[in-house]
């Protein structure tokens, strides 16, 4: 026997809730029906039950509908359609924004219709659920191409092995503490991951050279974020990817490379990424020093916060180090 669908309906009007009932009185071998008049009584069946959708008015003795939403709506468990008295398309927005599947507005029609309804909103949500696992796929392919790409690097200079892992968890960290959105954060991972990827274009006795570089070497050093911008401008990434690799060594007074651009011309997450490589470098062994530790990092940072980087960025950078307790070392072991 196949399984009945199971609908919770979130519905305080008895007037309303009676039509509902009606409307599904012929299908009941297809769906089993739970009904619920406030949000506390729908969240405890949400919970222990998992209905396979919820229809649930806009407006209840106990708040709003859209409060049933999950905060991270990619990985809601069930679909939820919005009812409303109201057919205005303002409120549309405000709920299909919030992750509702669709809405509909109350009426007779409306109701008798809810049964076919329903089934219509359990196909697309079967067609957005394999969008979603066919995203993730390809963003999982993504991250392996990518990390791929950064070992090519590090198999070619052993003092920059680990280096572009520990700028890129510290700056998704930074950025993080800032409240960027989850979409941004992605394309800083990325870029971090590869923010030294021109070197590979660099003769690898400069890269691991003992002693202090020539202007010579140190002007040839400082074509890798243009080299980087050339590999990786035709790769079309969900994020600006090449721009930010290409702007990861500007300063905020003009003072940086390759082309001198002021803090308000520098895209947000290449002055994250700066903050973030400038520390993990100042704290880890190079081949022409040693170590000289994080807090003299920190003291770069906040000595040129505002000069060379980015005030807020280095004011969530030294939260994190400060007060939040976090480790470059354990960033990789993570």
């Amino acid at each position: 026997m196949k399984k009945r669908i199971s609908v919770l309906i979130v519905e305080d009007d008895e007037l309303h809730t009676e039509l509902i009932q009606r409307a599904f009185e012929e299908h009941q071998s297809r769906f089993m029906l739970r009904f619920s008049s406030n949000l506390m009584e729908a969240r405890i069946y949400m919970e222990e039950r998992k209905p396979d959708i919820v229809v649930c008015d806009w407006l209840l003795p106990d708040g709003r509908g859209i409060e049933l939403f999950s905060s991270d709506k990619e990985n809601s468990s069930y679909p939820i359609i919005m009812m409303t008295s109201y057919g205005n398309e303002e409120l549309a927005v405000e709920t299909i924004k919030a992750g509702a599947l669709d809405y509909l507005v109350k009426s007779p029609e409306s109701f008798a219709g809810l049964p076919n309804f329903i089934l219509r909103g359990l196909r697309e949500w079967e067609h957005i659920r394999a969008r979603h696992a066919a995203e993730k796929k390809l963003r999982d392919v993504l991250l392996q191409t990518v990390e791929s790409l950064a070992s090519m690097l590090e198999k070619r200079d052993p003092y920059t092995s680990g280096h572009q892992k520990k700028v890129s968890v510290l700056a998704c960290a930074i950025a993080e503490e800032m409240g960027l959105p989850v979409e941004i954060i992605e394309g800083i991972h990325i870029a971090a991951i590869l923010h030294d990827i021109g070197k590979i274009s660099i003769p690898a006795e400069f890269l691991s050279k003992p002693g202090r570089l020539s202007p010579i070497e140190f002007d040839i050093i400082k074509t890798h974020p243009v080299n980087a911008y050339e590999m990786l401008k035709a790769i079309d990434f969900p994020y600006p990817v090449a721009q930010i690799i290409l702007q990861h060594h500007e300063k905020m007074n003009g003072s940086g490379y390759p082309y001198g651009l002021l803090g308000p011309d520098i895209l947000l997450e290449s002055r994250i990424i700066t903050v973030a490589d400038v520390v993990e470098a100042i704290s880890s062994h190079r081949p022409y020093r040693p170590a000289l530790g994080i807090q003299y990092a920190l003291e770069e940072i906040t000595q040129n916060a505002g000069k060379l980087y980015d005030r807020e960025v280095v004011e969530a950078c030294l939260t994190l180090f400060r007060e939040k307790g976090f480790s470059l070392d354990d960033s990789v072991r993570d």
